[in-house]
């Protein structure tokens, strides 16, 4: 808790706004087009969805992890990795172990995880969309295309709708992009709130890039992923800075 008052007062002084909203008026209430309207309905839909490639090599679609259904935090990552396409379940592999400590680590209890697809893409494929080239990867899977993300965009929104959060983490380029509908580089999306519709946004590094970074000095991926999440375990708390 010291650090995270520490933390706030930092925040205090230096106020982050995404230079993506500026002085907008009070955010549009979000207002989907739902595919599916409960979550029987979302796990029928996706387990038998053939809308893209990606369902040709999965083992099964893999569906949210969370600590409570409808949770106050949201996130978001890119795909599945080859343990999820085992499991079914979303962040279960290394990354989601990783994530996991990070969440406990500033208190953050009441999440849910899920990815932009639902099927993990398969390795030995280019990336042949400049819209996720250069995005950290998870073991030897791909990235989702643009094109994937689209097919998927439908469940996500519905998946929003369900869970009912007060705000968003996004990690990774592939999750942001989709989300924040901006090509805007992913390095300037770090570290500052965004906005969809009424939803707080932040978007920070992809636990899979984390392991292969050990550094723990300041501003350092991983200190700056912790930094991110005491910014969103703050606003949860009703710290409005």
């Amino acid at each position: 808790m010291t650090k995270l008052l520490l933390w706030s007062i930092y925040m205090a002084q230096h106020r982050f706004s995404s230079p993506l909203i500026g002085d907008r008026p009070a955010p549009v209430k979000f207002k989907p087009k739902l595919v599916c309207h409960s979550w029987a309905e979302l796990e029928t839909q996706t387990n038998n969805c053939r809308a893209c490639g990606l369902h040709e090599d999965r083992i099964q679609v893999v569906a949210g992890r969370y600590s409570h259904k409808q949770a106050e935090l949201l996130i978001i990552g890119e795909g599945p990795g080859q343990v999820e396409d085992k499991e079914g379940l979303a962040f279960v592999g290394d990354s989601g172990k990783l994530l996991d400590i990070m969440l406990d680590s500033v208190g953050l209890e009441s999440w849910y995880i899920t990815n932009v697809v639902r099927c993990r893409p398969p390795e030995n494929r280019t990336l042949d969309s400049p819209f996720n080239a250069g995005s950290p990867r998870n073991g030897l899977s791909r990235n989702p295309t643009k094109t994937e993300c689209q097919s998927c965009w439908g469940f996500l929104q519905s998946e929003i709708a369900l869970v009912k959060p007060k705000a968003i983490l996004c990690l990774g380029k592939v999750a942001a992009r989709t989300i924040l509908n901006t090509p805007t580089k992913f390095e300037k999306l770090l570290r500052i709130q965004h906005q969809y519709f009424e939803y707080p946004v932040w978007a920070t590094y992809h636990p899979a890039y984390l392991l292969r970074q050990p550094q723990l000095s300041e501003h350092s991926p991983k200190w700056q992923v912790w930094q991110t999440l005491c910014q969103i375990k703050l606003y949860l708390e009703g710290c409005r800075l």
